[in-house]
């Protein structure tokens, strides 16, 4: 999936088009590469159960033409969510709420384990 392709989903979740949401195209791209920052763990969690190396540094785009560098389901699942929820954080808190929570929780969805120390019972 190519940045461009999760703004357009992004619009569509948000009920909007290409040109009805043309003002939102400004901020794909810095929105998206927050988005690969933040993912950064469950990014790694995926590669490392993939038998590849964990990145030191978020992956980033630098145009919205680029294929996004994550796993693609979770491109294609989790980041249309988190991205509508940014493009629309100072518009429509409604929307923004709705979209937050669902690219929260698909993200968990996405993270193969999650590792938590083991706590001695007294």
């Amino acid at each position: 999936m190519t940045g461009f392709e999760c703004y357009q989903a992004a619009l569509n979740l948000l009920g909007e088009t290409l040109d009805t949401g043309a003002y939102y195209e400004q901020f794909a791209l810095r929105a998206l590469n927050q988005l690969l920052a933040n993912s950064l763990r469950e990014i790694n969690a995926v590669r490392t159960a993939q038998h590849e190396d964990a990145l030191a540094v978020p992956p980033r785009l630098s145009t919205l033409d680029e294929d996004i560098p994550a796993d693609e389901s979770l491109a294609v699942e989790c980041l249309p969510y988190g991205l509508a929820a940014l493009l629309v954080a100072d518009d429509d808190k409604t929307k923004f709420n709705w979209a937050a929570s669902e690219y929260a929780e698909r993200l968990l969805c996405h993270c193969p384990a999650q590792l938590t120390a083991v706590q001695e019972m007294i």
